[in-house]
């Protein structure tokens, strides 16, 4: 079954497709490295869930983004794998797509208070965090809530613009003191906290 997506003028053509595993082919020159761990990371998790996330592919069948997942369903032994067939672009809007692809979800972060209570609330209840990509000492590092925040109170002379504080510590304490900055500032108007900054005006 085939299912078409109408593209945007200059967009790609794209089409969602079931393929045949053995006829699907790694990039040469895919950048991205996989570790036996990771793989088997997602073979417990596509056991787990299924195979949630279609491997992004070009027309003839070479992978654009999904090697890791394409490898894991070899050793699962699968012969079809879903896919999103993307067609219509330059060589190097192939290799942008797949740096794309691949780059910027690692711009984002983690609400360590957020990922601190989903994790316990999952352990909790049973999962296996262990097979779906965290280690043991990441989750213990996770679960253990901070230690208290040391604040030294500094006289200063008055300040009409902008000054400079200097956080001290571990990284993790470092980021947790900038967030509480961060919230002890906001109840005055027009002082605004970037990265260390405090900005007056």
């Amino acid at each position: 079954m085939v299912k078409q997506t109408k593209p945007a003028a200059g967009a790609p053509a794209i089409t969602d497709e079931v393929r045949k595993v053995a006829e699907l082919t790694a990039d040469p020159r895919n950048a991205r490295r996989h570790s036996e761990a990771q793989i088997s990371q997602i073979v417990q998790a596509i056991e787990r869930f299924g195979f949630v996330e279609k491997l992004a592919i070009r027309p003839d069948g070479q992978i654009i983004g999904g090697h890791a997942r394409l490898e894991a369903l070899k050793r699962m032994g699968r012969e079809t794998a879903e896919c999103r067939v993307i067609a219509g672009l330059s060589e190097a809007g192939y290799k942008a797509l797949g740096l794309a692809l691949n780059r910027i979800p690692e711009n984002s972060s983690w609400d360590d208070d957020i990922l601190r209570e989903i994790v316990i609330e999952v352990q909790d209840e049973g999962e296996d965090l262990l097979s779906i990509g965290f280690g043991p000492a990441e989750l213990k590092k996770i679960t253990t809530e901070p230690d208290e925040l040391e604040v030294t109170e500094i006289e200063t002379g008055p300040v009409d613009d902008e000054f400079w504080i200097s956080i001290r510590g571990p990284l993790a304490q470092q980021a947790n003191a900038l967030k509480a900055l961060e919230q002890a500032m906001k109840p005055f108007a027009g002082v605004t906290v970037e990265q260390g900054n405090i900005n007056i005006g």
